[in-house]
């Protein structure tokens, strides 16, 4: 789960719907909500991609495919002008780089979309990382910085690829609806582009609306375990006038935040005035017996969503893992946040929907039981399917990470990426351009931690396609033919001779194979004359 609270130094998002962005003071051993990792991260140490391996190398293993992204190989990018990628969480976390357009696939379908180009981090986090592919909301109000120009937010990779402007050609395969859903398994999970398949559900989906613009946040109305609600409102009998009139108008609740990022159900710990009365995930733990991965009651949670009630079994909440590390995937909202995180739990068990043909209006959230009997990317006329691979994420083993390939450029370099619902930044590891490129560009000094492409190594290299960069390769050509010319000049008549000296031992040597293949071509058409 990467979006949190966060920050871009041209391009500003704001979302507080996450988890890590939690105060240095908060004691880890008492708050599993809170910041464990503080120490700044070293890329040297260790930047492995899934899966990883003892190296701690970032490539790709054979089973995901890939590498961090080398712009210098793709003659399709091109670099925006002072185009500089920052994105900073309330743990002072970052990721730095350069801000392109290339194309990019993801599953069967492709187009030009701009993205971020990762050339340096500080964070743990991003441990056996290559990349987040976010397909959460755009930012629709992004904040604004004194000084700073006016955040102008690129759109998520889904909504380039179902931009109804664009008609397919050899840089564009479009997916026509603005739809997805999501499930997953112990292992994996499905994202199904275009809608979803009725066939990997059980009997009805029901349906409900966003009711934030930039978060998939549904409302919760009840939240009770076993049969204690612990989501106690101050005024149980208050209509809540949010897309209703009169007693249509729904009962109280919190803001409920689908987000794949996120593996547990995370609840709030504060009394709200006016909303909220209790503090539900003190309550729950008092009610288990205080220890949380020994829980003395293993009642079924029971989740009201637009009314629909929605079954967490204990064989969903309790993460069995052996010894020491099993333990229960609930949480304490950090901050006093007034609001409810629904994460793996739900999906495990769920289908959701996220249907954004209507946006920028609300978008239609559909969840529905899962088919136990669902085979994974079965193949369907209207849906496409995509596989991602499951794994806790590498630091924080109480969040989930989805990894999917994406490919980028022209030919195509597939690396695996991180699938996040409640993230819309798309950025991937990334070599830098050459010192000279990244000048002209505007992005002087850009800090290089995974590569730079220098004029040595675009001298010797023959897999250069960008065209900026052959560019760049041509430069460097004629300078060092320049320079091999100064030092043929500086050294007289003497250095020019042993030069033309060099050139008649190189010619004379030409003479023996050239004699040799004509006497042998000669020979040849003897026998054929005498035969």
């Amino acid at each position: 789960m990467f979006t949190r609270t966060s920050l871009l130094a041209l391009v500003v998002l704001l979302n507080v719907s996450h988890v890590r962005g939690e105060s240095k003071n908060c004691d880890p051993k008492k708050d599993s909500g809170c910041n464990k990792f503080i120490r700044p991260f070293y890329p040297h140490e260790c930047w492995a991609a899934y899966p990883g391996g003892p190296n701690c190398t970032r490539q790709g293993s054979a089973r995901m495919g890939g590498r961090g992204f080398d712009p210098t190989k793709s003659k399709s990018i091109r670099y925006i002008k002072h185009g500089q990628f920052f994105l900073q969480y309330a743990d002072n976390s970052n990721l730095k780089g350069y801000e392109a357009t290339d194309i990019v696939q993801f599953g069967d379908f492709y187009t030009v979309t701009k993205f971020g180009g990762i050339t340096t981090c500080n964070s743990p986090d991003f441990q056996r990382v290559n990349g987040i592919l976010g397909f959460g909301l755009p930012q629709q109000m992004p904040m604004e910085l004194p000084g700073m120009p006016s955040p102008q937010l690129p759109l998520p990779l889904l909504f380039d690829l179902t931009d109804p402007r664009v008609k397919d050609n050899a840089k564009n395969h479009m997916l026509r609806k603005r739809a997805f859903s999501f499930f997953s398994t112990d292992d994996q999970a499905e994202i199904q582009l275009g809608g979803v398949d009725p066939e990997s559900i059980i009997g009805k989906m029901h349906l409900t609306t966003t009711i934030q613009p930039n978060d998939y946040a549904v409302p919760v109305h009840s939240i009770k375990f076993g049969d204690v609600e612990l989501l106690q409102f101050s005024n149980p009998n208050l209509k809540v006038p949010i897309g209703c009139q009169g007693d249509e108008c729904h009962p109280p609740f919190l803001a409920g935040i689908l987000d794949s990022g996120t593996s547990c159900l995370v609840l709030p710990d504060a009394p709200v005035p006016g909303m909220l009365s209790n503090k539900p995930f003190t309550q729950w733990k008092h009610m288990i017996g205080g220890n949380t991965k020994a829980p003395k009651k293993h009642d079924t949670f029971h989740v009201n969503i637009a009314g629909t009630v929605y079954d967490i079994p204990f064989s969903d909440w309790y993460i069995t893992q052996g010894s020491d590390s099993d333990q229960s995937c609930v949480q304490r909202m950090p901050g006093g946040m007034p609001m409810v995180l629904v994460g793996d739990v739900l999906f495990r068990r769920y289908v959701v929907m996220f249907d954004l043909s209507t946006f920028p209006g609300p978008v239609t959230i559909g969840i529905g039981k899962r088919n136990p009997n669902y085979k994974l990317a079965t193949k369907h006329e209207t849906i496409s399917k995509i596989t991602a691979h499951k794994q806790p994420a590498q630091v924080n083993h109480e969040s989930t990470q989805y990894f999917v390939n994406v490919s980028i450029g022209t030919p195509r370099q597939k690396m695996p990426v991180i699938f996040d619902t409640g993230s819309s930044v798309f950025g991937v590891f990334s070599k830098c351009m050459s010192e000279n490129v990244a000048a002209d560009i505007g992005l002087p000094g850009i800090q290089c931690d995974f590569g730079q492409a220098s004029e040595k190594t675009l001298l010797d290299r023959k897999d250069i396609l960008d065209p900026v960069h052959l560019k760049e390769k041509r430069k460097a050509q004629l300078k060092s033919l320049g320079e091999r010319s100064q030092e043929l000049r500086a050294g007289g008549p003497k250095a020019l001779l042993q030069t033309g000296e060099q050139s008649s031992r190189s010619e004379s040597s030409m003479l023996v194979p050239v004699a040799f293949v004509g006497v042998a071509m000669l020979a040849v058409m003897l026998v054929k004359f005498r035969s």
